[in-house]
């Protein structure tokens, strides 16, 4: 797959600031954003990026590889809520939740990633695009962040 183009009109809610990419050695990732306030010690992001495939892409595939790489880098890894779907375009979309526990500084936090893959068509070029769009919260703050995510994939999707 190759990277794509941002879209111009890719923006952040309130109380969300966005972060130059190569700020934080994010190579592929077309934004970044920070929540502005942390919770446990954590401070909520969320990360997406856009890649035109080379060919078909399978979402089942992706879903698990994305728990593997998960669980080769976290603990207590539990997959919570995984959704393929299909909207009424044809389109196809994977959204998953997984919890997990990492190490921040001497302390352990409990933490939920959503992860969210929405197929979009991009009339100028004739190809589809894939956007990934990544929230990363602590347990405490994830489900009152969870709703500005699922809008920002909404407008993506168009």
């Amino acid at each position: 797959m190759s990277t794509a183009a941002p879209d111009p009109a890719l923006t952040l809610p309130d109380g969300w600031r966005t972060i130059p990419p190569e700020m934080v050695g994010a190579p592929g990732v077309v934004l970044v954003g920070a929540y502005e306030t942390p919770d446990a010690g954590f401070t909520a992001n969320v990360t997406v990026t856009v890649q035109v495939p080379d060919g078909p892409v399978d979402l089942p595939a992706l879903a698990t590889e994305a728990v593997r790489r998960m669980e080769a880098g976290a603990r207590d890894v539990v997959l919570h809520r995984q959704d393929l779907a299909v909207d009424d375009a044809g389109r196809p979309a994977l959204s998953q939740e997984i919890a997990f526990t990492a190490d921040l500084g001497d302390q352990e936090v409990a933490l939920v990633q959503t992860q969210d893959v929405v197929a979009t068509h991009d009339e100028v070029a004739g190809a589809g695009r894939w956007w990934t769009v990544t929230l990363t919260a602590s347990a405490g703050q994830s489900a009152d962040l969870r709703p500005a995510v699922t809008d920002l994939v909404r407008r993506l999707r168009g």
